[in-house]
């Protein structure tokens, strides 16, 4: 059996030696050449890392596919993998604490004068009279997650700290946790962004999510309130978003995802008004190959005894 590993900036490959030691009768191959993997990936049964169409087509012996990213809309976006019956498991898990850190930092960003400080910087302007005035704690604010996932659970945890009032939405909501102050099913979007000062999205992207926070969403949201996305760019409608900022119908706004990745430079979002972009940066940590590896090793034992679900297994036709 060949296991094979693509390119990845996590090091996913020196674990490589390791793997070779535990199992000697699999064949362990790093390719870290995006243009060969349409050769590489022919004969591997098992393969880690990102697919294009093309590699995936060509993958005539391919069993199961672990991504190394939270995400997998780039793998359902191949329908001849969606209609097969290679195994498709993501690294859903591993972003938590991160993504969470990063959503908090945007808001402070913002809520405690960082980013105006920023750009006053490089002009050598001491802008303490124009940002004092409008500097907000979170203490009694209300925080609204939109998606009460494992990374909406992290957000949540940390967010409980700042004696915030936290509120969540999601397709199964269960086992709401005491510093929570509701969860709701997904029937209660609109109320969640009617009382929210802060919104933080973090559903992952199917067909259903894809512009779920449209104009008539962000219409209801306070004027002095925040957007933040983290999770996938499509599921924001990027084009009401800038027009809610430009006309101040939402007083900011930050982004790590967006749609297309990269954004092309004549995007009007990039001139948006209080709008902080990120390049899809927040799932970044120190952590994050030894996250991914902890799933694969497990997953490779189960798959090895013939065990199901796989961890982080995917129901392709769902999406998640």
């Amino acid at each position: 059996m060949k296991f094979l590993i693509g390119a990845n900036p996590m090091g996913l490959e020196k674990a490589i030696p390791d793997l070779q030691k535990k199992y000697p009768d699999i064949q362990f191959v790093h390719a870290p050449d995006r243009a060969k993997l349409v050769d590489d990936i022919a004969d591997a049964e098992v393969y880690v890392g990102w697919i294009s169409r093309e590699a995936f087509l060509a993958a005539k012996k391919l069993k199961w596919i672990q991504s190394p990213s939270s995400g997998i809309n780039y793998y359902l976006a191949i329908p001849e993998l969606v209609a097969s019956d290679v195994i498709l498991c993501s690294a859903s898990g591993t972003h938590g604490a991160c993504l969470a850190e990063s959503a908090l930092g945007m808001i402070f960003a913002f809520t405690r004068g960082i980013r105006a400080s920023i750009q006053a910087q490089p002009e050598h302007k001491w802008v303490a009279q124009q940002v004092r005035p409008h500097l907000f704690e979170l203490t009694e604010s209300t925080i609204g997650i939109v998606g009460f996932g494992r990374v909406g659970r992290a957000i949540a945890k940390r967010a409980a700290a700042f004696d915030a009032r936290i509120l969540g939405v999601d397709m199964f909501p269960s086992n709401k946790p005491d510093y929570v102050a509701e969860l709701w099913g997904l029937d209660k979007l609109d109320e969640l962004l009617k009382q929210s000062d802060f919104v933080i999205v973090t559903v992952p992207y199917t067909p259903d999510t894809h512009g779920m926070i449209g104009a008539a969403q962000l219409a209801l949201m306070k004027p002095t309130a925040m957007m933040v996305g983290i999770s996938r760019g499509g599921i924001i409608d990027q084009v009401a978003l800038t027009a809610a900022l430009k006309e101040g119908k939402l007083a900011a706004a930050a982004l790590d995802v967006c749609e297309p990745e990269p954004l092309p430079a004549d995007n009007p979002l990039w001139d948006a008004p209080n709008l902080l972009l990120t390049p899809h940066i927040a799932g970044g940590t120190q952590w994050e190959g030894r996250y991914i590896l902890e799933i694969m090793y497990e997953n490779l034992e189960k798959y090895l005894k013939g065990v199901r679900p796989l961890r982080n297994e995917i129901d392709k036709v769902r999406g998640f």
